[in-house]
């Protein structure tokens, strides 16, 4: 499959948990074991969700640097989740800790500025077989 298949094939998964993050959005939830747990997803499958579907989006246009981008978001992509789903909640005590919700906002846009520095930067090298040879 090539690199523009496999990135429409992101684009539409992205897009397809960016709907289920809004859903999870338009419930009423209340307080409860699974609410908090729904709570937690939505909020994170927000904001993660609509940074892949914006990388996504600008790689569908500058497919050369997917596989450079690949060897970030392969480290990146799993630690973000690890640390959304181990992240605790807040009530402990610790009144300098962030709330869950701008720790997905910072990672995502984290995520979402070092991913574009590493498309461009991929995109502005020149390719190796359009190189120019010395006279």
């Amino acid at each position: 499959m090539g690199i523009k298949k496999i990135t429409i094939l992101f684009l539409i998964l992205s897009l397809i948990g960016l709907g289920v993050s809004y859903s999870i959005f338009q419930l009423d939830l209340q307080a409860s074991a699974t609410g908090d747990l729904l709570l937690k997803l939505r909020e994170s499958f927000f904001y993660g969700m609509s940074a892949l579907t914006l990388i996504f989006l600008i790689l569908l246009f500058i497919p050369r640097a997917f596989p450079t981008w690949k060897k970030f978001a392969v480290w990146f992509i799993p630690l973000a989740t690890l640390l959304f789903i181990f992240y605790p909640d807040p009530g402990s005590g610790d009144y300098f800790s962030p709330y869950p919700e701008q720790v997905y906002k910072w990672v995502s846009i984290l995520y979402v500025v070092i991913s574009i520095g590493i498309i461009t930067f991929s995109a502005s090298k020149p390719n190796a077989t359009s190189s120019t040879l010395p006279n």
